[in-house]
């Protein structure tokens, strides 16, 4: 079971909790609106540990579609267990554009 190599990992190393931030002195986190609105949602219902990191938002070659598209989208869908409609409503409270023809569940901008 992993849970079983889990539990030998944390009895054998310090962990550090490491929480999304907001600023970065001397890097941009892009699009950070849409970041805090998805953790909040993502704490209110899941708890700390699930926020999605603010590394997701953050590169020289960022384009918000295909991040969310990509890694943020396929991260939610897994935390909550393709709960479509769940996600749905996380991307459209953070103001994102959802095509509502696509499967998998894709955005194709920012409102």
């Amino acid at each position: 079971s992993i849970a079983l190599l889990d539990i030998a990992l944390r009895r054998r190393f310090e962990f550090e909790a490491m929480y999304p931030k907001d600023y970065i002195e001397g890097h941009d986190i892009h699009d950070l609106a849409i970041l805090q609105s998805i953790n909040q949602r993502i704490v209110k219902s899941k708890g700390h540990d699930f926020q999605i990191g603010h590394s997701f938002f953050m590169g020289k070659d960022y384009k918000l579609v295909d991040r969310m598209n990509k890694k943020v989208i396929p991260l939610l869908m897994e935390y909550f267990m393709n709960d479509e409609k769940e996600v749905k409503s996380i991307l459209k409270e953070a103001k994102l554009v959802i095509d509502e023809k696509s499967w998998p569940l894709k955005i194709t901008g920012k409102q």
